[in-house]
């Protein structure tokens, strides 16, 4: 290639989670530092530049026609490729074992895209009931006004699928941990369903990434993620990704240019610091999780918990084995009296943040509106600490409680 795309180093992955066809099958962590990218060749510059332009000049009028005859290779002009975001993109195919990606502005218009070009001739989506709440209203108010038509399942429920599919549909869209309520959706056997019919299934991924689970090793088709989330880690970018089969692919790449839903170089080049440590943040993400998840399940304040890591989660034996045993970093609850509680228990919370996002390096708490659920990311802050201080939190929340009750007049 050129050498204005001199900082892509790797070919095409081969879709085996190894990267370039040359590379050992390195493990997760080292694939995370490495795939992708290398030193600059012209400067030694560890780590990618930003290529923080809109387009890419040509060096002649023969240049051009050969790439304009499909003879070479060029960037041309950044909403359609841009060597910073293509590293990303290589670094994320190789890590979900995928023949290649896309990088977009957002996980919304990752999502966007990848159903309006599924469905862009009025076909028909199944897709869970529980999906991302933003997801859910594109799904159900936007694509209908493209001519599409949508019917909203339990995924946890193969026969409800089986029942929706018709001789229309055109994919089956899920999240496997679901978002908030950490429902468990069995990828391996749903997408086995959704090939008996010759249709794709597209898996959200955000909940856990590919350091957790790979729904692509699962049958799944398309895997797409908010990379706003635990791929970037720090809570300074937005991004999506999708990555699959090349066909799919590809055909969704033209559908988020014409939209217009290309991630900045600037973000790229953020998302691929935020990646190198995806392995070692989530790994104690998910240690922070499980050791809060037990105190919420043995404290008298708590009404209920979701997480796959408990036993008592109807999920827990289908996570273990998606997982293999790492639940993930994101916890939701509820507290008795509800109304009366959750105030002055959020109020309490020393460490976590109150903000709607999830998958950061630092604990995100947030109140669902009219809802008594909870949900709760769990940073990569000391396991101690976070829960001596959903300890203290929930204490005074129960204090609170009693207090209120005692206040009320005798019948």
């Amino acid at each position: 290639m050129d050498k204005h795309a001199s900082a892509v180093q790797q070919s095409e992955p081969s879709g085996n989670g190894t990267g370039a066809n040359d590379q050992p099958a390195w493990g997760f962590g080292t694939r995370a530092v490495h795939a992708g990218e290398g030193p600059d060749p012209m400067t030694g510059a560890v780590g990618v530049p930003v290529y923080q332009n809109s387009m890419f000049a040509f060096r002649s009028a023969e240049q051009i026609a050969a790439f304009q005859a499909g003879e070479v290779p060029h960037y041309v002009y950044s909403r359609d490729g841009n060597p910073t975001v293509r590293c990303l993109e290589l670094k994320l195919a190789d890590l979900e074992g995928a023949e290649t990606a896309l990088a977009a502005a957002s996980g919304m218009a990752a999502i966007s895209a990848t159903l309006l070009e599924l469905v862009r001739d009025g076909g028909h989506l199944v897709a869970s009931q529980d999906i991302y709440a933003y997801a859910k209203l594109f799904v159900a108010h936007d694509l209908p006004q493209y001519g599409a038509t949508v019917t909203l399942v339990d995924t946890t429920d193969l026969d409800a699928v089986a029942a929706a599919i018709t001789s229309e549909t055109r994919a089956v869209f899920t999240e496997v941990f679901s978002n908030p309520l950490l429902k468990v959706v069995d990828v391996d056997a749903l997408a086995e369903l959704a090939h008996a019919h010759s249709i794709p299934l597209v898996v959200d991924n955000t909940f856990l990434s590919p350091a957790l689970l790979r729904p692509l090793e699962h049958g799944a088709d398309i895997v797409i993620h908010s990379a706003t989330k635990y791929l970037a880690g720090h809570g300074q970018t937005l991004g999506g990704v999708v990555a699959g089969r090349r066909d799919l692919v590809g055909c969704i790449g033209v559908r988020l240019s014409h939209l217009g839903g290309t991630l900045s170089p600037h973000n790229a080049w953020l998302i691929l610091g935020g990646v190198k440590t995806l392995g070692l943040r989530v790994r104690q993400q998910c240690a922070n999780a499980g050791a809060v998840a037990e105190l919420l399940a043995g404290h008298p304040a708590v009404a209920t918990v979701a997480y796959p890591g408990l036993l008592s989660h109807p999920g827990h034996e289908l996570a273990r084995r998606l997982t293999d045993g790492r639940f993930g970093g994101m916890v939701a609850f509820s507290l008795h009296d509800d109304a009366r509680t959750k105030g002055p228990f959020l109020n309490a919370l020393r460490l976590p943040l109150k903000a709607v996002s999830l998958g950061d390096v630092v604990s995100l708490i947030w109140p669902f509106a009219g809802s008594d659920i909870i949900r709760f990311s769990l940073g990569i802050e000391e396991t101690k600490d976070l829960v001596a201080d959903v300890a203290q939190a929930l204490d005074g929340g129960l204090r609170t409680q009693d207090s209120g009750l005692r206040s009320e007049p005798t019948p």
